[in-house]
């Protein structure tokens, strides 16, 4: 494999789909920051980035027929290649003066090769090109018909008003009892209750607000012989049904021990009580 030196690191050349990428473990080594950092910012800011545009996920099967076994570590799950805009979009916090050098380099040497990737020059080499761009045409046509019916399941799937616990009862297989405690760990919500004895009080973080992920609705709890109360339901947004979409199409949401592993939702019913 081709590799280029940058500020005193070899770096493999790795190549995606017409154009160069780097993985996360070439961001980390380059910039000589701890192992795991690139990871974590681009988890902390997963939002920002764009599938297909700003980084593609390899799955172990893809890094096989792209024959990356020598850019991941063996039986890696999955793969995460940055192209440039990804890139200068995860480094953009990196402001010491080695992430400057190291950033201008790459851009100039690494991203901006001078010479353009060679042709096969004999027949089996134009085949094996051939059926490569075949494969890899069939495979984005898949992409695309899978994200274009998750885009059209989301347009359906959000209820303005829905608290957290009415959206995961329409999840098929989720807990919907223990989604709230999912969400306390996850540090969208937080227990205003003092008290332990007490019920929680569940209230909306500034950051789950700021991200249009959930919002507050208020409601009075009233009773024969006690004062009347607010309590506050956390309450699905647009950008929160996204997220915990994903999250439970990645199984990470709590699940109910019956579940029959089929992925599906129910859609809004009104009339249905919630």
């Amino acid at each position: 494999m081709i590799s280029i030196t940058i500020h005193n690191t070899q770096l493999p050349v790795v190549e995606y789909r017409g154009q160069r990428v780097v993985t996360l473990a070439m961001i980390d080594q380059v910039h000589e920051r701890p192992e795991g950092t690139a990871g974590r910012n681009l988890r902390e800011h997963r939002e920002r980035f764009v599938l297909g545009r700003d980084y593609f996920e390899l799955t172990a099967d893809e890094i096989r027929r792209q024959s990356m076994g020598e850019v991941f570590l063996p039986r890696t799950p999955k793969g995460i290649l940055l192209t440039e805009r990804g890139y200068m979009l995860l480094t953009k916090p990196f402001n010491d003066d080695l992430a400057w050098e190291v950033q201008s380099r790459l851009v100039d040497e690494y991203f901006s090769p001078s010479k353009p990737p060679l042709l096969p020059q004999d027949l089996p080499g134009a085949l094996r090109l051939a059926a490569e761009l075949a494969e890899e045409k069939a495979f984005l046509a898949l992409e695309n018909q899978q994200q274009a019916k998750k885009i059209e399941a989301l347009e359906h799937l959000f209820m303005p008003g829905e608290t957290v616990p009415q959206f995961a009862k329409r999840l098929n297989g989720v807990n919907s009892q223990l989604v709230l405690g999912y969400l306390l760990e996850l540090k969208w919500i937080y227990n205003s209750e003092s008290n332990s004895d007490h019920s929680p009080k569940y209230r909306v973080y500034s950051m789950a607000r700021d991200k249009h992920w959930l919002t507050e609705k208020p409601f009075k709890v009233s009773g024969e012989g006690m004062a009347g109360f607010i309590r506050y339901a956390p309450v699905m947004l647009e950008e929160g049904t996204k997220k915990l979409f994903d999250l439970y199409m990645a199984e990470k949401l709590p699940m109910k021990k019956t579940w029959d592993g089929q992925f599906f939702y129910e859609k809004f019913n009104p009339e249905k009580p919630q």
